[in-house]
């Protein structure tokens, strides 16, 4: 616990304290006002199945848009948190960078910078809880080596960004007891294969103008992580680069989206 409090970084969830009893164990974090990522995403379509449907409103008239500016800077946010985790965390004397990156575990505070939550509770659940609760471990990576590493973070961080692209919630992520939700990654690789790419983005996004490159990149870089194949993951610190070089040069080019959307993406995972 000592560890993960020791871990300081704007776009990190401050844990404040914890209680540990034999009956009880709770951790204290700083309250974040303005809810997490999926209801930003999703809106209060699963509120039956959210304990905390804290943000926004639903898929409907009363849902404050959600901006590709904000999901660009959500995506930033937390590629920055997480390659100063897999920078600070160290085997074998310290704890998983993270094990559970998902939307619900991303929080928005008064300002709307993105805050992660969640991380380094691997270490501290128990084995069969891990497995059906925590989504690295529903990662190519696990599956193939029975073990949480840094690469299951960067899928997860794939598996983030489209979600944030596509507006479609992600069968690992979508809360428990709901039928609802796809293999975004098996589906945006379809979508590259046959060329249908421009119906891959959320249409809430999709319309707004000097985006397109932004989205192209960052629906490549989001395929690069989740590939079949760990061992073509890049690492959490050329992540982070990338996106900031996505951020910083957002809307600056000219851009036509029906000729370039899918003429780069790569599909050697399919």
């Amino acid at each position: 616990m000592k560890l993960i409090s020791g871990l300081k970084h704007r776009n990190l969830l401050p844990l404040l304290a914890y209680y540990y009893s034999k009956d009880e164990k709770l951790l204290l974090y700083k309250f974040t006002p303005n809810g997490n990522l999926f209801n930003c995403i999703h809106g209060n379509i699963f509120s039956s199945f959210l304990e905390n449907d804290f943000c926004i409103g639903g898929r409907g008239d009363n849902r404050i848009p959600f901006k590709w500016s904000s999901r660009l800077s959500v995506a930033h946010g937390v590629a920055k948190a997480m390659e100063f985790l897999h920078q600070n965390t160290k085997a074998p004397q310290t704890v998983i960078p993270h094990g559970n990156l998902k939307s619900s575990n991303i929080l928005l505070d008064e300002n709307d910078v993105a805050l992660v939550s969640d991380y380094g509770l691997t270490s501290l659940i128990a084995f069969p809880v891990a497995a059906q609760r925590m989504i690295s471990y529903k990662s190519p990576e696990y599956q193939n080596r029975r073990k949480i590493t840094k690469e299951s973070d960067v899928w997860s961080y794939g598996c983030l960004l489209l979600e944030l692209l596509t507006g479609q919630v992600f069968t690992y992520t979508a809360p428990q007891g709901s039928s609802d939700g796809v293999d975004i990654c098996s589906w945006a690789y379809r979508a590259v294969r046959e060329e249908w790419t421009c119906e891959i983005f959320d249409t809430e996004i999709l319309t707004q103008r000097n985006a397109g490159q932004g989205m192209v990149r960052l629906l490549q870089l989001a395929l690069k992580c989740c590939d079949k194949a760990p061992e073509k993951w890049p690492e959490m610190a050329e992540v982070a680069r990338e996106v900031e070089d996505i951020k910083l040069n957002d809307g600056n080019d000219d851009f036509s989206f029906e000729l370039s959307v899918s003429t780069d993406v790569s599909t050697s995972a399919v």
